[in-house]
């Protein structure tokens, strides 16, 4: 994604070069039980990443995101597995 934002399209400069974090969309370790692989990630700007794990938002199956208005950005060689999505819109969505 070249440290662009899936969600804004953000791209953070800082000195020490650009900035993007990697969000999993299924969390991580217990309860939940995440994979560490890249259909379950997501290159998002901290803010975006924030608010993604807070459940201000979520991902329809069709890419189009919930809780704010837009379309998730997805390169065709990310296949993003959307039962983590699922997951993460009956867990963290609120």
């Amino acid at each position: 994604y070249k440290y662009k934002c899936q969600v804004c399209g953000l791209c953070l400069e800082g000195p020490n070069g650009l900035y993007a974090e990697g969000a999993h969309i299924r969390p991580l370790g217990r309860p939940h039980d995440g994979p560490d692989t890249p259909d379950n990630l997501l290159c998002l700007c901290p803010n975006h990443h924030y608010l993604f794990d807070v459940g201000a938002f979520s991902i329809d199956d069709n890419y189009s995101l919930i809780g704010i208005d837009g379309e998730l950005t997805v390169h065709k060689d990310h296949e993003i597995n959307m039962e983590h999505c699922r997951y993460q819109r009956e867990i963290t969505f609120r």
